[in-house]
């Protein structure tokens, strides 16, 4: 073998041994997922939630999106000031602590138990199912859409997945489009199971 093809070799070891190194080095420093290491679980994908949500279900797609991320910011950017959450009559009670009995409950009350929930459970599963919209009679514009859906929502308390709770049902969304053209949860109308 030449001399200079065996220069070139070398170099070409070195350039991959480099390559190899730093690849190694950037997923050690970022405390990414390590290939190499089957101890090592990878986290969940990213989740690419719609922006602009230029359509209702896209709201819900985003809402069942900010549970599995347990994300609090993109949970609320799925409502406005106005959203009323509409409980069962069963569920009636004073949640503001005012001394009347509500029958739904407001953005608030609605940030202030999911931050509760999102920050203590090790993990949240939610499937909406449906693809059913039509127009909702309970508003007379007629631009309100109402989006019925069986939902099954399991929150886990611990990594193993064994402890928890779960509950299933259907529910129905009632959305809108606000001033800049986004569509948003209006209202959500509880009609679980459990």
């Amino acid at each position: 073998m030449s001399k200079d093809k065996k220069n070139i070799m070398t170099r070409n070891i070195r350039i991959n041994t480099l390559i190899v190194s730093a690849v190694i080095t950037a997923i050690i420093v970022s405390g990414c997922w390590n290939p190499f290491s089957p101890d090592s679980e990878p986290g969940p994908p990213p989740v690419q939630y719609h922006v602009p949500v230029d359509s209702a279900y896209k709201a819900l797609e985003n809402l069942e999106y900010a549970y599995i991320s347990r994300d609090i910011g993109h949970y609320l950017d799925c409502f406005r000031d106005d959203f009323e959450f509409h409980l069962q009559e069963i569920d009636w009670d004073d949640y503001n602590g005012d001394g009347i009995i509500d029958e739904y409950w407001g953005l608030d009350l609605e940030e202030a138990f999911h931050i509760l929930m999102f920050n203590n459970v090790s993990s949240i599963e939610l499937n909406l199912a449906g693809t059913q919209q039509s127009t909702w009679t309970g508003d007379s514009t007629g631009l309100s859409l109402q989006l019925p859906r069986t939902f099954d929502l399991k929150v886990y308390t611990n990594a193993a997945h064994s402890e928890g709770y779960r509950a299933s049902g259907s529910a129905f969304f009632v959305c809108r489009e606000d001033s800049t053209g986004e569509w948003y949860i209006w209202q959500w109308w509880d009609l679980s199971d459990t």
